[in-house]
């Protein structure tokens, strides 16, 4: 089953975003952490389809999340979209940098969104690393 791994701390967005993208991908497991830890151990425990990543995170920060994401041997080939409302042209060139597959501006665009997530949860876009 594919699942979708929401990193995000703001519990209002948290909470949409998890409605939304059960309501629609309903054949995608959701879940939902506030803490980047937390995704670290939910995402060695199930390896997620995608992860969907608040870059400005409490405690361990977006960019940390995708680093130790990418050191553990289930992670390394999962997308990561980062989702911020940060859009400085440094913050983008650290995104893409750091191997993020797309990065959209909060709050998002849900049709975006969609766009985005789709092809990787019907398994057209995965990356190889």
């Amino acid at each position: 089953m594919r699942s979708i791994l929401i990193v995000e701390d703001d519990a209002d967005t948290r909470h949409a975003l998890g409605e939304y993208l059960t309501a629609m991908f309903p054949e995608a497991r959701v879940v939902m952490t506030e803490s980047g830890e937390t995704g670290l151990e939910l995402a060695r425990r199930s390896r997620p389809s995608v992860v969907l990543l608040d870059l400005r995170l409490r405690g361990m920060g977006g960019f940390d999340f995708a680093e130790r994401l990418r050191d553990l041997p289930s992670g390394a080939a999962v997308p990561i979209v980062a989702l911020t409302g940060d859009m400085s042209p440094d913050t983008l060139l650290k995104a893409e940098a750091a191997g993020f597959i797309a990065f959209l501006r909060k709050p998002a665009d849900m049709d975006r969104l969609e766009t985005v997530l789709r092809p990787l949860l019907e398994g057209t876009s995965r990356r190889a690393n």
